[in-house]
């Protein structure tokens, strides 16, 4: 099964993204993805949960472990915590039901939380285009009000790196 894993996060930044996945697969963990923000997401395959093992390999405290996809989070709740790739796959949901312009804003609500996710891997420069693609439009506040995510348009009126890094560190 795929199974994500969510850590604490008070010892790692985003350039570390690329050397915890490949420490975990030295440690036979089949490290599919990890994200470092205000949490340490581990996305990986196995027959059971590793959290447990995840955790002593990185040192730290596991907070959740579940199916992928079956985490149980709100939107707001994952843009809030900086869990960008969850919150991704539940605007596609909503994004796929969606017609018109309003298609058009979701889209770009997706794509800064894709740029969130790069940078979260470590990938700046990557996260950069994504968020300055995303930017370019705009962004309807009733359409991202009406998904109770109005609070993160403010962090987007900041310079493009402070606004990355602070999504993917969370909103306090």
């Amino acid at each position: 099964m795929r199974c994500l894993s969510i850590f604490e996060n008070d010892r790692y930044g985003s350039a570390q993204a690329q050397s915890l996945k490949s420490l975990l697969r030295s440690n036979e963990i089949q490290a599919n993805d990890v994200r470092v923000g205000k949490f340490v997401e581990v996305d990986y395959f196995s027959d059971s949960f590793l959290g447990e093992k995840i955790g002593d390999i990185l040192k730290l405290r596991k907070v959740e472990e579940c199916e992928l996809e079956k985490c149980g989070r709100t939107l707001q709740e994952l843009i809030k915590n900086g869990r960008c790739w969850e919150a991704h796959e539940v605007l596609e949901e909503i994004w796929h039901k969606a017609n018109g312009s309003e298609k058009e804003e979701i889209h770009s609500i997706i794509k800064v939380c894709v740029a969130v996710v790069h940078y979260q891997r470590g990938n700046f420069e990557t996260a950069r285009r994504i968020l300055g693609e995303a930017l370019k439009g705009g962004f309807n506040p009733e359409i991202a009000d009406s998904l109770g995510i109005g609070f993160l348009l403010k962090k987007l009126q900041k310079p493009e790196e402070t606004a990355l890094k602070e999504i993917a560190y969370g909103f306090e």
